[in-house]
């Protein structure tokens, strides 16, 4: 005989998450009722009343808080935690193109989906403005740049490329 193992181990773990959220929800909403309360109070008295309520359910925010925390962290594996991703502004979707997470003047986002042609050469561009832009405070970029190797000729593949001495040309 099998035994159903959601009526052994209690709630599914959504509907205990979800209990333990609306519970936390509650308590904070009864504390700033009490302080909203205690705010507009007639007397001295009254006012203590409100605001004895609202440190008690502050504390049963808090510990309610708590052990929402405990239920999530214990509801999801620490190897789920370590594949976790951190946000990116710029990725490669699966699809090859390239996406670009910003926010425009007005603190909307904003997503720029570029084939991945496309990203190689707005990324060119922005290096090229950049260097200019560098150029023109006085900073001189063609002394980080590495050295420019020739390139081999079709019908001379298999000998070694022939170093060319000096650096890149600087952005004029």
């Amino acid at each position: 005989m099998t035994t159903d193992p959601s009526t052994t181990a209690g709630p599914p773990l959504a509907e205990r998450l979800l209990a333990e959220m609306s519970d936390l929800c509650e308590a904070y909403a009864r504390e700033q009722v009490a302080r909203a309360l205690a705010e507009h109070s007639a007397d001295h008295n009254e006012h203590q009343l409100h605001t004895n309520r609202a440190d008690y359910w502050g504390g049963e925010t808090l510990a309610r808080y708590n052990a929402l925390v405990t239920a999530i962290t214990a509801a999801v594996p620490q190897e789920a935690e370590a594949q976790l991703e951190e946000f990116r502004p710029v990725r490669t979707l699966a699809n090859g193109h390239v996406e670009i997470h910003a926010r425009d003047q007005h603190a909307r986002p904003v997503v720029v989906r570029f084939t991945g042609a496309e990203a190689v050469t707005v990324g060119v561009h922005l290096t090229v403005h950049a260097a200019i832009g560098l150029d023109r405070t006085g900073a001189k970029v063609d002394q980080v740049l590495p050295p420019v190797l020739a390139a081999v000729p079709p019908a001379v593949i298999g000998e070694p490329p022939v170093p060319v001495i000096g650096r890149a040309p600087a952005p004029q």
